[in-house]
């Protein structure tokens, strides 16, 4: 009787120390739910839903994209650690998810509540001014918010947004004057840097490409490693003497801290799966995104943990606030 219990003890034992790998190898088996913290139309959600649709049909199960801007970035970000582990809630991540902490305060520990399951994309962006504005480089953007205190004014998209980090940062860097405009993500704000109510905007590629060519945007430099094919003869930021005022733009997936990790390869496997293919990229590439290289989970982890460090220090050192 002793060697029967024992023996049942020992195989339940046994079964659900074998249950998270069972789990992970059925996963998905129903809808997974994919937060993003800015709105429909905007470069996040473009990035969200074109990873999506090739995710949903490598996972045999619906990938809802779900739109939650607000409380910067902090809406959609916070519904994470309040989801179970197990991979059936995302979140679509920017560099906001470690900066934003260091604005304001935050209702998570942006890296022990978070798993990256992996890097999808990098932004590239245009520095842009209106016409009006007097200026045709970089550097004479420089001067002449020097000289020109009060007149300059730059759509932020979010406060925490690689745009607001990388103006704020030129701003610290090179000690000129230009006020910042925060909005809820570039459309809502488009329409004033446009019609001339704001002098300057950083924008994704493909919408920067679009009112340069009509005219009614000038392109100063490119925040990206190299020059856009569509821009030939626009400067890398780089290039135009301003390398240390670059803010790389990343775009992860992540889930709760302590989901499995074999769920959390799966869904790596499946987003590097949906990178190769032909469509995802040149949706991508026409959001003005480059494909990275592949990083695993434990390395994308590395890179929030070192961009959490470099822009702690950035927003105590530029005065960053959060409500500017």
């Amino acid at each position: 009787m002793i060697g029967t219990t024992r023996r049942a003890l020992l195989s339940a034992a046994a079964t659900l120390a074998a249950a998270p790998k069972g789990w992970a190898q059925a996963f998905p088996t129903k809808p997974m739910r994919f937060l993003v913290p800015y709105p429909v139309g905007g470069i996040v959600d473009i990035v969200a839903r074109s990873v999506a649709e090739p995710m949903q049909a490598d996972l045999g199960q619906p990938v809802v994209v779900d739109p939650k801007p607000g409380g910067n970035s902090t809406l959609a970000t916070a519904m994470i650690p309040q989801a179970p582990a197990d991979g059936y809630t995302w979140v679509m991540s920017t560099i906001a998810h470690v900066v934003v902490p260091h604005l304001q305060p935050v209702p998570f520990d942006a890296l022990a509540d978070f798993q990256p399951a992996a890097l999808v994309a990098i932004a590239t962006s245009v520095a842009t001014v209106n016409p009006a504005v007097p200026v045709k480089t970089l550097k004479e953007l420089v001067e002449y918010g020097r000289t020109n205190p009060g007149k300059l004014n730059y759509l932020n998209p979010g406060n925490g947004s690689s745009i607001h980090l990388s103006a704020e940062l030129l701003k610290h860097q090179y000690k000129f004057d230009m006020t910042s405009v925060p909005y809820r993500g570039i459309p809502p704000g488009l329409p004033d840097l446009l019609e001339g109510r704001l002098q300057v905007g950083l924008l994704p590629g493909p919408l920067a490409l679009q009112h340069v060519q009509s005219g009614k945007l000038r392109a100063l430099a490119v925040l990206a490693g190299q020059r856009l094919p569509t821009l030939p003869d626009v400067p890398t930021f780089a290039e135009a003497g301003f390398a240390d005022a670059q803010v790389m733009s990343w775009y992860t997936i992540a889930v709760r801290a302590g989901t499995p990790a074999a769920i959390v390869e799966r869904l790596h496997s499946s987003a590097m799966k949906a990178l190769q293919g032909a469509e995802t990229r040149e949706r991508l590439t026409k959001a003005g995104c480059e494909i990275p290289a592949p990083r695993s989970p434990a390395d994308v982890l590395a890179m929030w943990r070192a961009d959490y460090e470099r822009y702690s220090k950035l927003v105590k050192e530029a005065g960053i606030k959060g409500e500017s």
